[in-house]
């Protein structure tokens, strides 16, 4: 039966006809015992499985499973052997994703706003925009996709090329949407802050910003068009399961298979038949080693966990200057917190998810050994508490953003006093 359903999903991927969750349930479970995260991280994730709106990270926290109708006699065992508490948080996801509100025709770029999340195409039409609008934008090519796209992003240097430089990697999970919309709004921001906003306006006029608002261009708009819970490349690795997890295929203790990424083609978090196996993680890291120069901080926006983290992911010791790590970390969550009261916790990706090889932050640090961070944007509501995963609707773009340009502001400026900027 499971190899019906399976033929049948494929056939419509092929067909490019857009996936639906009717009936896929998602429920909350209580995370207790070391065994139950290795339970549930052990489960078979990907089309037409398992998969998590928040994942399983840490004891005393809850993870939310997406369990599809035909595994829920499969998950009910699974509750039972194990001694899971769970409760159901939504009977079906589909009814979620219909309040995202991605926008399936392009705006006029003057019109380009956050209330829908926009297309790659219709991004880069703004972002050329910006570049006519202000002389200090520039429209920068990070690299190239399997399916021979452009990753394209902006540079705003408005102090000169020696100013401090600030890198910003978003979407390269091709789900996460929200990492690409908050970029996008942070971008406007940047560039409109006035004297009334002498932080922001700081940044802006000081600071030499590489922004890349969407880097896993094939797989966001396979994520948008077909399948949307799609989080890797779009590579033809085998005849059923495509793509590689971008953020495992950097040259940074990659490994195949292991405790920090899997080695089956079909999982999520396959890391590739090797390091910068993908195209997009070769040439994005080809061109940053172009700036090696002129970065001071590296920071990659992913969602959504509430959390902030930085190096390692492949060890538990401490990365070299972790006592600097650290005190940034603790003014960033602060100050984020300020304005909405979301709470992040922060440290090394090892202690704070899991371990984790072949990331985007472990590789800027291991080969140009500046600051490197990367967010896990808020899983919630932060007023409601409604719980949404990476599934936010557009009205979360502003105040996840909002909170995140709070923090930025923060981490630079302790940066700055650290003598890193």
């Amino acid at each position: 039966m499971r190899l019906v359903l399976l033929g049948v999903l494929l056939l419509g991927l092929v067909a490019s006809e857009p996936v639906r969750f009717d009936n896929f349930r998602v429920y909350s479970v209580s995370v207790e015992t070391d065994n139950q995260i290795k339970v549930l991280n052990s489960l078979p994730t990907g089309i037409n499985s398992y998969d998590f709106l928040v994942e399983p990270r840490i004891v005393g926290r809850e993870a939310e499973i997406i369990v599809p109708p035909h595994l829920q006699d499969d998950f009910e065992t699974i509750i039972t052997e194990n001694a899971l508490k769970t409760i159901l948080v939504l009977d079906d996801l589909q009814k979620m994703i219909d309040k995202e509100n991605p926008q399936k025709f392009g705006r006029a770029a003057e019109d380009f706003g956050w209330d829908a999340y926009h297309s790659t195409e219709t991004i880069n039409e703004w972002l050329n925009y910006l570049a006519e609008q202000y002389p200090e934008v520039t429209i920068i090519k990070g690299g190239s996709t399997y399916e021979g796209k452009d990753i394209i992003g902006i540079n705003i240097n408005r102090g000169g090329e020696d100013s401090p430089g600030v890198f910003i990697e978003a979407n390269i999970h091709a789900r996460e949407w929200i990492t690409s919309a908050s970029t996008t709004w942070i971008i406007n921001k940047l560039l409109t802050a006035t004297t009334a906003e002498p932080e922001i306006k700081d940044l802006a006029d000081n600071i030499n910003w590489y922004i890349f608002p969407v880097v896993n261009v094939d797989g966001y708009e396979y994520s948008r068009n077909t399948y949307r819970m799609w989080r890797k490349t779009r590579a033809r690795i085998g005849l059923i399961c495509h793509g590689t997890d971008p953020n495992r295929n950097w040259d940074s203790s990659w490994q195949a298979g292991g405790v920090g990424a899997s080695d089956n083609i079909c999982d999520l978090d396959y890391g590739g038949p090797s390091a910068f196996s993908e195209i997009e993680t070769k040439t994005l890291s080809d061109y940053i080693l172009t700036l090696e120069d002129k970065l001071n901080l590296y920071i990659s926006f992913h969602s959504a966990a509430e959390l902030l983290l930085y190096p390692w992911g492949h060890t538990a010791e401490p990365v070299p200057g972790s006592q600097d790590f650290d005190a940034i970390a603790v003014a960033t969550v602060n100050a984020l917190e300020a304005r909405h009261g979301t709470v992040y916790r922060y440290g090394s990706i090892h202690e704070a998810i899991y371990p984790a090889t072949g990331g985007s932050i472990d590789w800027v640090f291991l080969r140009l050994g500046i600051l490197s961070y990367c967010y896990e944007f808020r899983s919630r509501n932060t007023a409601t508490g409604e719980r949404y995963g990476f599934l936010a609707p557009p009205d979360q773009i502003q105040p996840n953003s909002e909170e995140v340009l709070d923090s930025m502001v923060a981490m630079i400026k302790t940066a700055r006093e650290l003598g890193h900027m």
